[in-house]
């Protein structure tokens, strides 16, 4: 099969379904996900293939489960000279908006909670941007990444949605484009 690949381990798992490791634990108890363990290996062992998920996610109850708002987490590290509008304007549209400070604590707070996208700001004078962005699809390939750049910058190429210039409402436009307008209940 050629699109199938296999991930091992419960993080893999989790971050390929866009979940939290216990979620997807009680995924796999609770709606039959479809993970494998290794004969003769111990029960924590784990793997599964990317094409069972994916059927599974397409036909399992998950989808009739309450509506979450979705939840972004967005980079922004403290400038007393520059105030983001990001953040509150994220907030505004009615999602759930987690800053972070710095890349350490964007892993892990990604690794904690089960988020949905990044929004980071990648103009030239932020060292590292671009790295980050690269290592936060490599850690979580299906969360969406949302980059910040200059009006005349490209911006990371693994970043899912390029957003130029500082005005909040392209960032806004892109957000509601991924995920929809979010409902309150």
């Amino acid at each position: 099969m050629a699109n199938r690949k296999i991930l091992h381990g419960w993080k893999d798992i989790a971050n390929y379904i866009g979940r939290g490791v216990r979620s997807v634990q009680r995924y796999e108890t609770e709606l039959k996900l479809p993970i494998r363990r290794p004969v003769g290996k111990d029960h924590s062992s784990v793997f599964a293939f990317t094409d069972e998920l994916d059927e599974w996610l397409q036909r399992s109850q998950v989808k009739s489960w309450p509506y979450v708002r979705p939840v972004l987490i967005v980079i922004d590290p403290p400038d007393p000279a520059h105030i983001s509008q990001r953040k509150l304007s994220l907030e505004l549209e009615k999602f759930n908006v987690l800053t972070a400070f710095s890349e350490d604590e964007v892993l892990a707070t990604a690794q904690r909670i089960d988020v949905d996208g990044f929004v980071l700001d990648c103009h030239s004078g932020r060292n590292g941007a671009n790295d980050l962005c690269d290592l936060i699809k490599e850690r979580f390939p299906r969360k969406r990444v949302f980059a910040v750049v200059g009006e005349k910058e490209r911006g990371p190429k693994s970043a899912d949605y390029i957003i130029q210039g500082e005005e909040p409402r392209p960032l806004i436009d892109a957000v509601l484009e991924c995920f929809g307008k979010p409902k309150l209940q």
